[in-house]
């Protein structure tokens, strides 16, 4: 079972990621490791989505780690875009 030092450590690695129950991008500062998991200090959820490694067609880079894990990717009539348009690199 995983600890607490475990679950800092995920913080540290994730960066950022996405509170289901807020629908919104955490950021690590608003991210609290518990005994219990990862949560998020704004509403006190356990539901949170892991950052992933994808080709996002808004930012025009090679990969980027993308805080919804790239769900919101969909092919289109033009090809691949992001239905979400969430910005979250930018501040």
């Amino acid at each position: 079972m995983p600890k607490r030092e475990d679950y800092i450590d995920q913080i540290g690695d994730w960066g950022y990621c996405y509170c289901r129950n807020c629908g919104k991008i955490r950021y690590n500062f608003d991210l609290e490791a518990t005994d219990q998991g990862i949560k998020c200090v704004k509403c006190g959820s356990y539901d949170l989505e892991a950052p992933g490694w994808v080709y996002c067609p808004h930012e025009k880079t090679s990969a980027v780690k993308c805080a919804r894990a790239g769900k919101g990717i969909v092919h289109g009539e033009y090809g691949y875009e992001c239905e979400l348009r969430c910005n979250f690199r930018k501040p």
